[in-house]
C-alpha cells in the first residue's frame, strides 16, 4: 500500500509483526498450521488500527527489503486450502484431525500487557477457540517481557514479536529468527537440515541466487508454522509545506536526512 501527496506519507516501516509459535511446546507441524488457519488476522489488524496499521503479512521477510522478498502463498495454498483473513475454521479442524494427536491444550500466549494487547489476546482466545484450541493469555510487564520469552524455561507456547532487518539482506532475518545461533529465535526452532540451508545461503556469492535461497527458506518457515505472520507494518507521516526531498526510507523507517532541505 502506498498513499502520497506532496506532504503526507503512508508507507512501510521496517517491521514485520508476528506471533512466534514455540516448536518445543507445539511440536506437531499440523497443530501449528491449525493455529495459523484458525487465527482471525483481520481482527488483529483492526485492533492495531485497521488498514493504516499494515498490510497482511505472508512471512517474516517484508517487501521493502528488496529482492529477498517473494510472496510465499501462505494464505493461498501453503496450508492445503485458502485461508481468508478472518480464518478458515474447517481447515483448522481438519489439520488437527490429520495430526494424529490431540491438540496440546491449553497453549499459553505471552505478550506485553497493555490495553491494546489485552484485546489481541482476547481475540486469539475467541478465534482459536473456534477450532477447539484453548488459549491461556499470559500478560507480562512490558519492561520484563523479553526476559521471559527469550528464556526457554519460562516462555509459553506462543509469544508476540516483531522484527526488522539490520540491513537489506535476509541474512539479518531468517538466521536470527529460526536458528539456534540467532538472537531472537522465539520459535525455539532447531532443525539440522534447515540450519545447514541457512548457513549455505549466507555464503552464496551470487546475489540473485542468494535472494532465491532466502525466499525459499521464508516459504519453508511459513509452511512449518514457525510464526503467525500478522502484518507488514505501515506508518504515516507529514512534513511541512517547504520541506524538500522528503520520503520515508522504508527499510530503516526514517527520513533521508542527508538530502532533506527547506525551501527559503
Amino acid at each position: 500500500m502506498l498513499f502520497r501527496s506532496k506532504r503526507r506519507f503512508n508507507e512501510f516501516d521496517p517491521y514485520v509483526r508476528y506471533i512466534a509459535i514455540n516448536t518445543k511446546k507445539v511440536s506437531n507441524v499440523k497443530h501449528r498450521q491449525a493455529i495459523l488457519a484458525c487465527t482471525d488476522r483481520e481482527a488483529l489488524r483492526k485492533i492495531a488500527g485497521g488498514e493504516y496499521a499494515g498490510d497482511f503479512a505472508d512471512g517474516v521477510i517484508k517487501p521493502n527489503i528488496g529482492q529477498d522478498y517473494a510472496p510465499t502463498g501462505l494464505w493461498d495454498t501453503l496450508l492445503g486450502d485458502k485461508v481468508e483473513a478472518t480464518g478458515n475454521v474447517e481447515l483448522g479442524k481438519k489439520l488437527i484431525e490429520e495430526s494424529g494427536a490431540p491438540f496440546p491444550n491449553p497453549i499459553v500466549y505471552d505478550y506485553g500487557k497493555t490495553e491494546v494487547s489485552d484485546k489481541v489476546a482476547a481475540s486469539l482466545v475467541e478465534s482459536l477457540g473456534r477450532c477447539g484450541i484453548t488459549v491461556q493469555p499470559n500478560g507480562l510487564e512490558p519492561g520484563g517481557y523479553y526476559g521471559v520469552v527469550l528464556d526457554p524455561a519460562k516462555q509459553g507456547s506462543m509469544s508476540a514479536g516483531g522484527w526488522g532487518p539490520d540491513w537489506l539482506n535476509a541474512s539479518t532475518v531468517i538466521p536470527e529468527l529460526f536458528t539456534p545461533s540467532g538472537g531472537f529465535n522465539m520459535s525455539q526452532y532447531d532443525d539440522a537440515a534447515f540450519n545447514k540451508a541457512v548457513a549455505d545461503a549466507k555464503v552464496i556469492s551470487d546475489r540473485a541466487a542468494q535472494a532465491k535461497a532466502w525466499q525459499d527458506l521464508n516459504t519453508q518457515a511459513s509452511q512449518l508454522g514457525l510464526t503467525i505472520p500478522t502484518r507488514f507494518g505501515l506508518e504515516q507521516r507529514i512534513v511541512g509545506s517547504k520541506v524538500q526531498n522528503a520520503y520515508i526510507w522504508g527499510p530503516y523507517g526514517s527520513w533521508p536526512y542527508a538530502i532533506l532541505s527547506v525551501e527559503k
